[in-house]
């Protein structure tokens, strides 16, 4: 067999596997509130601990109000990196009630897990939710740090209805 056939049956091959895995996906999307918390897990959180343990922050270089973008497109979700956050929203897809509220807990969760030494603030805001959770400032850390869950209105059928988890980072 010539080599350019082998060249076309791996690429038809290819083509045949990432149809039928984006197929599944759309067919099967992950369940969003645990898609969500996997979400802020892995891109928010995963980005802190390399911040925390003094190692490069990839995102640190960006310009003040660039992003970058990567979406879980199954589940409709983002994660969002800037320069001093990351933020996860239900942007392309709204959760309804029941798996915005499976999302917060959720999260609620993560952050008694994973950051067990945030405190809780008071909620000033009359948004459906607003839940802010931050750092004691130390000597090591003098600087406040924290993450908030908003959402400024439940039935606005808008952008306004996401859920939004932002990590404000720790900055020298």
């Amino acid at each position: 067999m010539k080599p350019t056939h082998l060249a076309l049956a791996a690429a038809l091959t290819m083509g045949v596997a990432f149809t039928g895995r984006a197929l599944w996906q759309t067919a099967h999307p992950p369940a969003p509130a645990a898609a969500y918390s996997a979400l802020f897990e892995a891109h928010c959180l995963s980005r802190l601990a390399t911040v925390q343990s003094g190692g490069a922050d990839p995102h640190a270089d960006l310009p003040k109000n660039a992003q970058h973008i990567t979406r879980l497109d199954a589940a409709g979700l983002q994660a969002i990196q800037k320069r001093d956050s990351c933020q996860v929203k239900d942007a392309t897809r709204l959760m309804t009630k029941a798996q915005r509220d499976a999302a917060v807990a959720n999260i609620v969760a993560l952050l008694a897990a994973k950051l067990p030494d945030l405190s809780e603030t008071d909620d000033p805001l009359p948004w459906d939710l607003h839940r802010a959770f931050v750092s004691t400032p130390t000597a090591e850390q003098p600087q406040k740090w924290g993450v908030i869950l908003t959402r400024n209105k439940p039935d606005s059928g808008d952008a306004l209805q996401m859920t939004v988890t932002q990590l404000a980072l720790p900055r020298p």
